[in-house]
């Protein structure tokens, strides 16, 4: 039997505290120092400093190019009635897996490293959540995911 509203839901998404206008002035603060000194030696006859500085500089403007474009990336569950659906979403790319309520598995698996990985499986689909948060966090999402669903846990 459905209810209707959203019964559950956990939305996780990485720290990304500093704005865009943020990133553009720290790309300018560690662009300058390593610019004028590659001038420097340009002036002194020393020219090929500045290709090299200029392509530090580029790397580094693309390093937080790429911490921009994954600002906005999230994991979701949501649980509504006897569905359970999993959303990443990833630069671009969003995907969402649905599942039955109560026959959804929970699997907590743990890395070498002692680092925890939370899934989520039923029928032979299994979804990895979880990215966003560190071990405590995972441990006790997968017991709220335990309660509301039927399948139980597995280690």
């Amino acid at each position: 039997m459905a209810t209707s509203g959203v019964v559950y839901k956990v939305t996780a998404r990485p720290n990304c505290s500093l704005p865009l206008s943020g990133k553009v002035k720290l790309v300018a603060w560690l662009a300058t120092p390593p610019l004028i000194i590659s001038i420097a030696f340009c002036v002194a006859g020393a020219w090929m400093v500045f290709p090299f500085a200029g392509l530090e500089l580029l790397a580094v403007a693309y390093a937080f190019y790429i911490i921009h474009c994954h600002a906005g990336d999230y994991e979701s569950i949501t649980i509504d009635g006897d569905h359970l659906a999993v959303e990443h979403c990833d630069f671009r790319h969003v995907s969402q897996t649905e599942f039955h309520r109560y026959w959804v598995h929970v699997v907590l698996r743990m890395a070498p490293g002692g680092e925890h990985h939370l899934w989520l499986r039923s029928h032979g689909k299994e979804v990895e959540i979880g990215r966003y948060m560190n071990n405590e966090q995972r441990l006790a999402l997968a017991r709220q995911l335990q309660k509301r669903t039927g399948a139980g846990y597995q280690r």
